[in-house]
């Protein structure tokens, strides 16, 4: 914790947030964003001006797409299982109300409900790819960093997937 002015101010770290690069994700919406920058046993801390403010329509887009069955995302597969992953063919991500899965046509990649053990967020470092791929745990043993064609979508996948996800109480 940190005091300024009168003001407690609780520092939660980033799992994972060790790159030089990283791109907000829906959770940060409403939070003021601090780095530690650490070079030659120094550290330097920076913080952002003010707090991270949501994407213009991303509330809306999120509304649209809650209202089918499932949401699909068109996705390339960046890695699997923490290894490069060299078909650049197109995935579908499907968001649904008690799973996810990841298809390429009629064949299924993985398909899993909603659980303690499965993990949703955005990657951490990655280049320019960050800011539109995010790391999926399906299950221990199973993981994908997935890219999207438009940021948009990847916080969307985010946003509807964890409230489906508390929906089932996970």
């Amino acid at each position: 914790m940190v005091s300024s002015g009168g003001n407690i101010h609780h520092f939660e770290g980033c799992g994972g947030a060790n790159k030089p690069i990283y791109a907000p994700e829906p959770l940060d919406v409403g939070k003021i964003l601090r780095a530690d920058v650490v070079s030659d046993s120094q550290t330097i801390s920076v913080t952002t001006v003010a707090t991270v403010d949501p994407a213009p329509g991303l509330t809306s887009y999120v509304q649209s797409l809650q209202r089918r069955s499932n949401a699909e995302f068109h996705v390339l597969i960046s890695q699997m299982n923490g290894h490069d992953y060299p078909s650049h063919s197109v995935h579908v991500f499907h968001v649904g109300k008690s799973r996810i899965k990841l298809s390429r046509g009629w064949i299924n990649k993985t398909r899993e409900s909603y659980s303690t053990s499965m993990q949703l967020c955005g990657v951490r470092g990655g280049g320019n790819a960050a800011s539109k791929s995010l790391f999926w745990q399906a299950r221990k043993g199973i993981s994908f960093v997935l890219t999207f064609e438009y940021e948009r979508d990847k916080n969307a996948a985010i946003i509807i997937a964890r409230k489906y996800a508390l929906d089932s109480h996970v």
